[in-house]
């Protein structure tokens, strides 16, 4: 299992739009990738669990991924995060 934790700067948070790509782009792993917010944890590959989870701006969260290609996963979906700007 590996872990990183991300501060979210996307000034509208993880609404539905990039949400879904990251549910998309999370999808293309087998690993399993889990977001962690506070005592709240949820599947990245369920639009609805990541989506209860209520990331905005400025939340510190952590992504976990564990599984055959963990460690691509975790880069693809943290650089993913860092890069949404909508």
């Amino acid at each position: 299992m590996v872990e990183k934790e991300i501060l979210v700067t996307n000034p509208s948070g993880l609404h539905t739009r990039p949400a879904k790509r990251i549910v998309d782009a999370a999808k293309a792993y087998s690993s399993e990738i889990t977001f962690v917010k506070g005592e709240k944890e949820g599947s990245a590959k369920t639009l609805i669990k990541l989506m209860k989870l209520g990331i905005t701006m400025g939340n510190t969260i952590v992504v976990r991924c564990e599984g055959e290609d963990e460690t691509a996963a975790l880069a693809g979906i943290t650089d993913l995060i860092a890069g949404l700007s909508e």
